[in-house]
């Protein structure tokens, strides 16, 4: 019997102490007291002194605290009371002291109401001046303005006349002047039977020259009397250009690509004469010097530039050995003087390829 009993205090512990780990970790100190108290009395008829006087000590650590929160808890609602009572007074008080500066403002709204009426003349007043002041700059503003795009139109106008009076003195004088040139030159040569063939030579390289200087000088005026240049005027004149050298180099094949976006692109004239002299320099050099098959300019907006390429399957070079001449260097600076980038790449094998880009305007 008493072996018995034995067991049932074993699985009464064994039960206390699964509920007590909860009650420890959820702080359910007035259970976990019961607890405490229940695993006494087991441990004393146990027989187990020691764990007798651990859990009195436990028990009396959480008597003191439940003591401590019970008289925690009963000055907090002594605080609270004494709290409602004082914010009672003080809402008395604030009920007096508001219906005192209720008078107070009810005097000084008749004040506040005439300074604001003051305040809002004055507001209004200084705005319609305001208003008319901004108006008075905005119509000098636009007067000046206006008078800036007329002087510009003035100094254009007369930019543009001085340009027509320099090509037409340029046409006129030096262009009839190397027309005369070639036609002397020629009357020379029909004139007298020059069995010389170094002097013939000369004479044709003289006319030949002249020839070259005109067609150079047409394309400088052709320039000089636009204020911008389209890539359509600007095409025509490359095509043209590319047709003359085909007919002088029938052996050579050319080819000339334009993407149809850039029609409507616009150059200024130095923009434009200084693209078209670098690729008619640029065919010139591929036919004096390379001895090519095939020459291709393709031009084509790439992203936000405008890329520019001369082909040729010539002889080539080494850029790093090569000494450049004027025509090249030449080049280099036409397109660098509109902010552009030359390059050049060319081997033996493969011919001579220049890309300028430009940024599309």
């Amino acid at each position: 019997m008493e072996f018995t009993g034995h067991k049932k205090y074993k699985e009464a512990k064994k039960l206390l102490l699964l509920t007590k780990s909860f009650f420890e970790q959820t702080n359910h100190n007035e259970k976990l007291q019961k607890n405490y108290k229940s695993l006494i009395t087991i441990y004393s008829n146990l027989n187990k002194p020691d764990s007798v006087d651990f859990y009195l000590d436990k028990l009396a650590v959480l008597d003191e605290q439940l003591l401590v929160s019970k008289a925690e808890k009963q000055t907090a609602e002594l605080e609270t009371k004494y709290q409602t009572e004082k914010k009672e007074r003080l809402l008395q008080k604030s009920k007096t002291e508001i219906a005192i500066r209720e008078l107070k403002i009810k005097k000084k709204e008749a004040q506040f109401l005439i300074l604001g009426l003051i305040s809002l003349a004055l507001l209004v007043i200084v705005y319609l001046v305001y208003r008319q002041q901004r108006l008075k700059n905005k119509q000098q503003e636009q007067e000046f303005e206006l008078k800036s795009a007329i002087a510009k139109i003035e100094t254009q106008n007369k930019l543009q006349e001085q340009r027509l009076d320099i090509s037409r003195d340029l046409h006129d004088n030096i262009g009839s002047q190397l027309t005369f040139i070639i036609s002397s030159v020629d009357n020379i040569k029909y004139a007298f039977d020059i069995q010389n063939a170094k002097l013939d030579s000369k004479l044709s390289g003289i006319s030949n020259f002249a020839q070259s200087t005109i067609i150079e000088l047409r394309d400088t005026i052709w320039a000089m009397n636009k204020s911008e240049i389209t890539f359509e005027d600007l095409q025509a004149r490359i095509s043209n250009f590319i047709d003359k050298a085909q007919e002088a180099k029938e052996e050579i094949q050319f080819s000339f690509e334009v993407d149809s976006e850039l029609k409507n692109t616009k150059f200024s004239s130095v923009e434009g004469m200084n693209l078209y002299r670098t690729i008619q320099e640029a065919i010139n050099n591929s036919i004096k010097y390379a001895n090519p098959n095939n020459i291709s300019i393709i031009i084509k907006p790439n992203e936000n530039v405008i890329l520019i390429t001369i082909i040729d399957d010539g002889i080539g070079f080494n850029i790093e050995t090569a000494e450049f001449g004027n025509g090249i260097n030449n080049m280099r600076k036409r397109i660098a003087d509109i902010n552009g980038i030359f390059d050049i790449i060319s081997s033996k094998e493969t011919g001579t390829e220049i890309r300028i880009q430009l940024k599309n305007p």
